[in-house]
């Protein structure tokens, strides 16, 4: 068993360097393939000796087989093994930054040590960082977990292909045909025999920091590998970085359209079933409609967009597409939209207005000195109700759809925090049935999200008649806010049923914003909002709405800019 205290002292540099002089020793050694063929017997020599002689030659000759075959498999694995070893490396340092990061240890025996708060915690405050705690002593858990699982892999493989080098068994060279004898063939036997196993990734349901953390301790290499190869088990995975993600949903979307294209060509020549050719054909659309979105207008990839998700399975199709780089931005926002939203349909218009408000999120902080970057998510991770689909109402009358997309979204808000060194400033943005969701979501702890903006929201909890106040949200107290347009009925009427909670227009802790027109501190003009869609909107001169403004400055991290509902 490799322990904690072993692989922090693993480096690939002696590997990798022994990979050229095994090169150079092989490449002199198949040289002699020539020189080898015909000698096993001589022209009109006959009898004892010559048939001895000939014995000898084939020794020599399956002897200088096994090894090619040996140093073409060493190599190979050592190469692979420093290639691999450079992810051991990552993934130590990733999991030994996380805990000097937060005044935690981790023992040689890879143990977490908690050392305690670096600053006195108020009273009031202490359960919160308790809890806290708790969170990131499991994430280191999680990566010493991955790291030794790695390296445990690694050390398997390696010293599989080194037992066959040092018992002489790389290959079986004496079934070999001397009389055509090639060093070289040999030699391409064992370097497919040396190859390293790439680590199977963790269970699907796998908490994010797991995944995290096992991509942490992969190489690049064979990250790129599992993109190109693999890419629905990297596309969907929380915990892995976005822009790792993206790469792979892009792999993965071409794979699904031409396997949909396949499928629904048969089903139309053999007069398939209708309702199977309709459920293809709502899959190809959503995925140009994904193309699209991810392309500029010249057809050319747009590089400030990242495909976070690609679910084509269940009822219908689910995406999240981001604006700028979740991996890097000061500020990411996570909208997620309501009922009757589909990935070929509106999804468009959304990353759209989200685009919009990462605009106005920047344009905010570069005014007021304090430039930073922003990116916008818009998540449609689950499939809400419709009007389009009956059955569908079911999901929306029982909350079944909501509560199981709040628990999706909970752990894509976590894989964001755990794929990234540094949390950023998080918000949760949720509308319609989409606020419902995300305030499920908020019923988890450890999202990372500091502060959630509900707008046009038939309530925020999945229980019947649940007096629920924003001080059951897990974030930070004081940090939900809620907009409320004059004529939304939604956000009116439908609350007063206390079907989803407590009306979030009159709940204890949530900060009511302004959706009418208004005018700011610096004397800039908003115009209001009306109805149950235009929380986003903005103005045909360019300006942007009262509830836009609000929106963005609370995904920004300034909410003293936010204008207070009258």
């Amino acid at each position: 068993m490799v322990t904690w205290a072993q692989v922090r002292q693993w480096q690939p540099g002696p590997l990798q360097d022994a990979v050229g002089r095994l090169n150079a020793s092989y490449n002199k050694l198949v040289a002699c393939s020539d020189d080898l063929r015909g000698i096993t017997t001589a022209d009109g020599w006959h009898g004892d000796t010559a048939s001895a002689a000939s014995a000898a030659a084939n020794k020599i000759i399956d002897d200088l087989e096994e090894y090619a075959a040996e140093l073409a498999a060493g190599r190979r694995s050592f190469g692979e093994t420093g290639d691999a070893i450079t992810g051991v490396v990552n993934g130590v340092k990733e999991a030994e930054g996380l805990a000097s990061a937060h005044n935690f240890a981790i023992a040689a025996d890879g143990a977490i040590v908690d050392n305690g708060p670096t600053l006195c915690v108020p009273e009031d405050q202490k359960d919160a960082v308790a809890q806290e705690r708790q969170t990131i002593a499991a994430e280191l858990r999680d990566r010493v977990e991955e790291v030794i699982r790695q390296a445990t892999d690694i050390d398997t493989d390696f010293c599989a292909v080194l037992d066959r080098i040092l018992s002489g068994h790389t290959i079986d060279a004496t079934g070999n045909d001397n009389q055509h004898t090639s060093l070289a063939a040999a030699g391409d036997s064992g370097f497919a025999l040396g190859g390293l196993s790439v680590l199977a990734p963790p269970p699907v349901d796998a908490a994010p920091s797991m995944n995290a953390a096992w991509w942490a301790a992969l190489s690049p290499n064979q990250r790129a590998a599992l993109i190109r190869d693999h890419p629905d088990m990297v596309g969907n995975r929380d915990g892995i970085k976005a822009a790792d993600r993206s790469k792979a949903n892009l792999n993965l979307m071409d794979r699904e359209r031409q396997s949909f294209t396949a499928e629904l060509d048969r089903l139309k020549r053999e007069d398939g079933d209708s309702d199977e050719i309709a459920r293809i054909e709502e899959r190809l659309k959503a995925l140009n409609a994904i193309t699209a979105m991810m392309h500029n207008p010249d057809g050319t990839l747009n590089t400030d967009r990242q495909l976070m998700s690609l679910d084509m399975t269940g009822d219908h199709p689910k995406a999240a597409i981001a604006n700028g780089d979740v991996d890097t931005a000061q500020h990411v926002a996570v909208f997620t939209p309501g009922m009757n939203s589909t990935v070929d349909g509106n999804m468009h218009g959304y990353v759209e207005d989200m685009q919009g408000v990462r605009n106005s999120a920047q344009d905010m902080l570069l005014k007021n000195n304090t430039p930073a970057s922003v990116a916008t998510v818009t998540w449609l991770g689950y499939e809400p109700s419709s009007f389009d689909d009956p059955g569908s109402l079911f999901g929306l009358a029982s909350g079944d759809n909501s509560s199981f997309g709040g628990d999706k979204l909970a752990k894509f808000d976590q894989g964001i925090n755990a794929a990234r060194p540094a949390d950023p400033h998080m918000t949760a943005l949720g509308h319609s049935q989409g606020s419902l969701v995300t305030g499920i979501s908020l019923s988890h702890s450890g999202t990372g999200v500091d502060d959630a903006v509900f707008f046009g929201s038939p309530g925020i909890s999945e229980n019947f008649g649940i007096d629920n106040t924003a001080h059951d949200l897990k974030i930070p107290e004081g940090h939900a806010y809620n907009l409320r347009a004059d004529g939304d009925d939604v956000a009116t009427w439908a609350p007063e049923t206390w079907r989803y909670g407590r009306a979030p227009y009159d709940m204890p802790g949530m900060q009511q914003l302004s959706a009418d027109s208004a005018t700011s501190a610096d004397g800039s003009q908003y115009a209001s909002s009306h109805g149950h869609s235009e929380y986003t909107k903005t103005m045909p001169d360019g300006t942007d709405s009262t509830s836009k403004h609000n929106i963005a400055a609370i995904v920004a991290g300034m909410p003293q800019l936010a204008i207070a509902a009258r």
